[in-house]
């Protein structure tokens, strides 16, 4: 495979992982579009994208570990149970494991878009900021969901908001994403 394809598909698969986590189709209590499925992704564009960010490759365990999760969660889901509150330890593990993958994923896909995009792009500096709003966002739901029975009523609005706005930010990181696997093409 050519580099510059390597590098578009790596992009594309990287940008189609982040639209399996943040869109939900579900069928009954079953997601069509799969968490688990979108660190399968990831974990590909790793293999295709290594090249470029060597440390890449870094966090392969870690996604590996992710879409076994995500996947066992689903697996639950289809039986009437899933791994959400099963253990406050183990939520907060999830979480943090998924916290530095991102960030760290999303940080190294900034230095491709630094790398490769024009002389007055900016997507390397979009992806960084959506890299922060994300952490941001993750972080605050994550603490709004683990401690909710002691936070009241009102925390409900306010992870409602912030979900609204992970989602936002989500599609904007996709699009930045897409933008970037076009650098390729040229």
């Amino acid at each position: 495979m050519e580099y510059d394809q390597k590098l578009y598909t790596g992009v594309s698969r990287a940008a189609w992982g982040y639209f399996f986590l943040y869109f939900s189709v579900n069928i009954g209590t079953l997601n069509i579009l799969p968490s688990f499925v979108g660190y399968l992704l990831f974990l590909s564009a790793i293999g295709l994208l290594e090249e470029e960010v060597r440390n890449l490759s870094l966090l392969r365990p870690l996604g590996i570990l992710l879409a076994v999760w995500h996947g066992v969660d689903w697996l639950l889901t289809m039986v009437g149970g899933d791994l959400d509150g099963v253990s406050l330890f183990l939520d907060l593990i999830s979480s943090l494991v998924n916290l530095y993958f991102h960030f760290q994923l999303l940080t190294d896909l900034a230095a491709i878009a630094a790398r490769h995009q024009p002389d007055d792009g900016t997507l390397d500096g979009q992806l960084f900021l959506y890299r922060t709003l994300q952490t941001i966002l993750i972080t605050g739901i994550t603490l709004i969901s683990c401690f909710s029975s002691w936070l009241g009523e009102v925390m409900v609005y306010v992870s409602g908001l912030m979900a609204i706005l992970y989602l936002i930010a989500g599609v904007c990181l996709m699009a930045a994403l897409f933008q970037l696997r076009r650098c390729f093409l040229e």
